[in-house]
């Protein structure tokens, strides 16, 4: 252990775009991630749409209907669809006060039978008023104007769609929000499941060599040290909500290091090859995306096996689209078993929240049946 403590682990790119573990020391960065919002415009959207959709009725029904006074026709419809807007509103508060989740409540049904008695008068006067208004744009003396007789039957059964439409809407906008409140959290658990993988594994099978390097006065414990600081550093910022999703370079130099406290284990036995493309410094990924694909190989595949173990890490970028490949050596298949594969599974479903269907994630053996394999591949461009 200590003669491979001794050795220089540093990681430099070759003439033909290779980079081995036992050559240069990088250092590691983080990049602003990116930054993704809901904006609060669900609701007028959905008041919009439902004032074009009254205007455009009134106007063709009544057109239809052999009305031919176009001016008239488009001076009512503006009327009622401002009418219906206005009245929209303390709907919407109700129903933003009393949630979809109170729906098995008692009261949840008269509360809002009086609520739609109430919205059915309030639209009724809005109706009077904004006729009375269109009456002075003509010219005419302000006085409102009340439905009567069919006019007024038909306006209150429409009131009544009305509201159940706009109550419909509010709670379908608030459950979509709770979806994506839920999704949210769902990532953050399972960002704290990966960490909480990280964080003992670091500091047991870590902290062990660098005490001994620093007793013995070995000239790579400082290195060793830095090395320690950046992951575990990595590891406590990614806990901010903010940080969830990373640049490729930041997760790729923060995976070197941690490969390279491992041979700090593993010594000789560990030989490791990263090969980083070009045009690859603008892609985001959900952060802690390398670094569970690299332990399974080594703890799974390389680890438990005799003799050296090669583990390989490539990332390129080819029409349009990242791919990311690690394979090792090691016991393959005949490892799986060794492993729950929780960290695997939280991976892929992580970058498939992020990329959706356009992510590809293979995992299995390699092609000779030797050593284990996993390519993932998803569009080049910043992450959702």
């Amino acid at each position: 252990l200590m003669a491979a403590a001794r050795s220089p682990f540093t990681v430099t790119r070759s003439p033909v775009g290779d980079e081995r573990c036992e050559v240069q020391a990088v250092e590691s960065g983080m990049a602003d991630p990116a930054e993704t919002s809901t904006g609060p415009w669900e609701p007028r959207r959905l008041l919009l749409f439902g004032a074009v959709v009254i205007l455009l009725g009134h106007v063709t029904v009544f057109i239809a209907d052999g009305a031919t006074s176009v001016t008239a026709v488009l001076r009512d419809a503006v009327a009622n669809s401002t009418a219906a807007v206005l009245s929209a509103v303390p709907v919407w508060y109700l129903c933003r006060a009393v949630s979809w989740r109170l729906g098995g409540r008692w009261w949840f049904l008269p509360l809002h039978l009086l609520a739609m008695g109430a919205f059915t008068a309030f639209w009724y006067v809005l109706i009077a008023v904004a006729l009375g208004a269109a009456g002075v744009v003509q010219g005419r003396p302000f006085a409102m104007a009340f439905l009567g007789g069919p006019a007024l039957h038909w306006q209150e059964f429409t009131a009544v769609v009305l509201y159940f439409a706009i109550a419909a809407g509010c709670y379908l906008t608030q459950a979509a929000s709770d979806a994506r409140r839920s999704l949210q959290l769902q990532h953050q658990m399972e960002m704290r499941s990966l960490r909480s993988q990280l964080d003992p594994h670091v500091l047991f099978n870590t902290l062990h060599s660098l005490l001994e390097l620093v007793r013995s006065g070995d000239t790579r414990a400082d290195d060793a040290i830095d090395r320690f600081a950046r992951v575990t550093r990595y590891v406590s910022e990614g806990r901010a909500a903010n940080r969830d999703i990373v640049s490729l370079r930041a997760e790729w130099q923060m995976t070197q290091d941690y490969v390279a406290l491992e041979s700090l284990r593993l010594g000789p036995r560990l030989t490791c090859r990263f090969d980083f493309g070009d045009d690859l410094e603008q892609v985001q990924l959900p952060a802690l995306t390398l670094q569970p694909l690299v332990e399974n190989a080594i703890r799974h595949g390389i680890a438990p096996r005799p003799g050296v173990g090669t583990l390989t890490l490539s990332a390129w970028a080819a029409d349009g689209r990242t791919h990311v490949v690690t394979e090792d050596d090691g016991l393959g298949a005949a490892a799986t078993t060794r492993g729950s594969g929780t960290g695997l599974e939280l991976v892929r479903r992580r970058l498939l929240a992020q990329f959706g269907k356009e992510l590809v994630f293979d995992a299995g053996p390699r092609s000779d049946s030797s050593g284990w394999r996993v390519h993932a591949s998803f569009p080049s461009r910043t992450a959702r």
